[in-house]
């Protein structure tokens, strides 16, 4: 059974009923009929999603993150549904629809071409952890422009009537760690001085970034000690600063909040940055470089260490050229 909207609808009011029966009066449904259909999204899952008992439901572990995600997708279903509808509306108000990887750059997007625009818009904004959703979105004319990473080994598809120019053809990664971490005196650390730390990752980007870690440090010698998870930037960044973890961390990112960024000596990790808008939307070429390398420039100071690598490696500043 192929997973639909409708079934994460469902899960949702199993979850926020508490029981199977009350659900189904909600649903409208009988309870045999929603007891069925829920061992079937279960089935497809792979997984059991609710302990059951005489009390009614709760989520498994497993459950939790099933459902956790399924709000989130369904929330920016709904907002891009609302999005489409007004879209184009009165007063000459153009609604331009603006994509980006989670970080700093999401907002700075926004706010370039509300500045760059030659025109009255109405800017609405997506941090999107998923660039191949990105891409889909922009494909589907429910996104305009959008700023995606690649990382090698995981590169983008094409898209049809979606076009792409690079940004940052290549942007190291740092790493975070906290700033009572020994490492946090360093200027640089090297990936091997990680060997014994435990990590931090996202479970649910599939940019890559996570096997890019390991295979980098398997040619360091070891194995990435990954034990902990988080979808949730802020709670990442609770787990690094207490000493918990260490992580990946964009380079534009600041410091501060108990944690310091550092640059890996050698760049031993690295993603590209492009450009992506639909050739057919209100965001043209011209428009979607100068948007997101203002947007960019605007970045490369927040770090010391990453204007200090930007200003020795002119060859990576955006040039505006379309591949």
């Amino acid at each position: 059974m192929e997973l639909e909207v409708r079934h994460l609808r469902v899960l949702l009011a199993v979850a926020d009923a508490g029981s199977v029966s009350k659900a189904a009066s909600t649903l409208g449904l009988s309870q045999p009929s929603l007891s069925a259909q829920l061992r079937r999204i279960e089935t497809s899952m792979g997984a059991p999603l609710f302990d059951r008992s005489a009390e009614g439901v709760q989520p498994t572990s497993v459950g939790r993150f099933v459902l956790a995600k399924a709000r989130t997708v369904l929330a920016e279903l709904d907002e891009l549904r609302s999005w489409a509808g007004q879209a184009g509306g009165a007063g000459g108000v153009t609604k331009i629809q603006v994509g980006s990887v989670p970080g700093p750059i999401a907002s700075r997007l926004a706010l370039s071409l509300q500045r760059l625009y030659p025109g009255e818009i109405e800017v609405h904004s997506l941090a999107e952890q998923s660039s191949f959703a990105m891409l889909g979105l922009l494909g589907g004319r429910r996104m305009d422009v959008a700023v995606v990473e690649e990382f090698s080994g995981h590169e983008l598809p094409s898209v049809a009537g979606v076009r792409r120019a690079p940004l940052v053809p290549v942007e190291p990664v740092f790493v975070a760690v906290a700033e009572t971490h020994p490492l946090a005196a360093k200027a640089v650390i090297d990936l091997a001085e990680l060997a014994e730390e435990p990590w931090i990752v996202d479970p649910l980007m599939d940019s890559g970034e996570t096997a890019h870690l390991r295979r980098r440090c398997q040619e360091a010698g070891f194995e990435p000690l990954i034990r902990h998870h988080a979808t949730e930037t802020s709670a990442a960044r609770g787990a690094v600063s207490s000493g918990l973890a260490v992580s990946l961390a964009q380079a534009t990112a600041r410091e501060g909040l108990g944690l310091v960024i550092r640059p890996l000596r050698g760049d031993p990790l690295v993603r590209r940055l492009d450009v992506a808008w639909n050739e057919a939307g209100p965001v043209g070429e011209e428009l979607a470089l100068e948007a997101a390398a203002d947007a960019y420039l605007g970045l490369v100071g927040a770090n010391p260490s990453y204007a200090a690598w930007w200003a020795a490696h002119p060859e990576v500043h955006p040039k505006g050229k379309e591949r």
